[in-house]
């Protein structure tokens, strides 16, 4: 049976400082939280087969459609004075639509969550999906010859928006999609393409562009221990919450729920159960 859920982008393998390697990227978190939510989920991604075996070892429900790359997309995070440098070692394959398996394209849900410009724009214009999202982290960035990784403008809006129901995006990912200029004037032009743009930040929570209004929804206090992935969860979870019960207020208060777990945990060693997140959203309520 095709997926509940699909998922385009790639595996990411993070570079630590003992140099070893951890496992991320926007779709392992995302794949990872729809199937202990009781979806099955399904990843078109460009790596080698080590690393697809590694992330299918995680999710036993888990589909996969690969393009063959000879090394995964690896990144390198140096940190100096409390700021960060990333850096770019390797690049999977890029991603076109013709990567999406036909049966999989109408999907229920389909979140296109690249890491490195890897997804290409024909990719957003063959989705059927009911819910055709984004996070557009991917699209924010380059590297340079070093392999420094810097901010770039998002010059692909204008292609990829009018093919989506919702964007999910942070606040620093705004900051760089706007350039110079105004980042409140940037998403309200969003809002006007697309459906529904979910503005996270942080402990902060997020805001809701619907329609034209505007909401904002709390989040979920916790003590943040590692933030690596908790921004996937929200999106993943939102967007699962929205297609079963259609309230986008009610699945921003889910994500959070589900988002408090992940930042409470290195890697993905805190992406919750439905159980839990059930549990947590349900004292939420008894706060609010």
């Amino acid at each position: 049976m095709p997926p509940d859920i699909v998922l385009v982008g790639h595996l990411a393998q993070d570079l630590q400082p003992d140099g070893s390697y951890r496992l991320g990227g926007t779709v392992t978190y995302a794949a990872l939280l729809a199937s202990r939510l009781g979806l099955r989920p399904g990843i078109v991604t460009s790596a080698p087969q080590a690393d697809l075996a590694q992330l299918a070892a995680l999710i036993p429900d888990l589909q996969l459609a690969a393009v063959p790359a000879p090394t995964p997309t690896i990144f390198e995070n140096r940190y100096h004075d409390g700021q960060r440098r990333q850096f770019l070692r390797a690049r999977a394959a890029p991603l076109a639509a013709d990567a999406i398996p036909q049966e999989w394209r109408a999907a229920p849900i389909t979140l296109l969550g690249p890491i490195a410009d890897e997804i290409a724009l024909d990719v957003a214009a063959c989705l059927e999906s009911v819910q055709r999202a984004a996070t557009p982290q991917g699209w924010l960035r380059s590297w340079g010859e070093d392999g420094r990784v810097f901010p770039v403008p998002w010059r692909s809006a204008g292609s990829i928006l009018p093919h989506l129901t919702a964007i999910i995006l942070s606040v620093e990912d705004l900051a760089i999609a706007a350039g110079a200029a105004d980042a409140t004037a940037t998403v309200e032009s969003w809002a006007h393409q697309v459906p529904l743009v979910v503005l996270t930040d942080g402990p902060r929570g997020a805001t809701l562009w619907q329609h034209g209004a505007r909401q904002h929804i709390p989040a979920f206090p916790v003590t943040e221990v590692d933030p690596t992935g908790a921004g996937d969860c929200f999106a993943t979870a939102f967007l699962i919450a929205l297609h079963r019960a259609g309230d986008a207020p009610s699945a921003a208060r889910y994500a959070h729920a589900a988002a408090s777990f992940v930042v409470q945990s290195p890697g993905t060693a805190g992406i919750p159960s439905a159980e839990q997140v059930a549990a947590r959203l349900a004292e939420m309520v008894k706060l609010s």
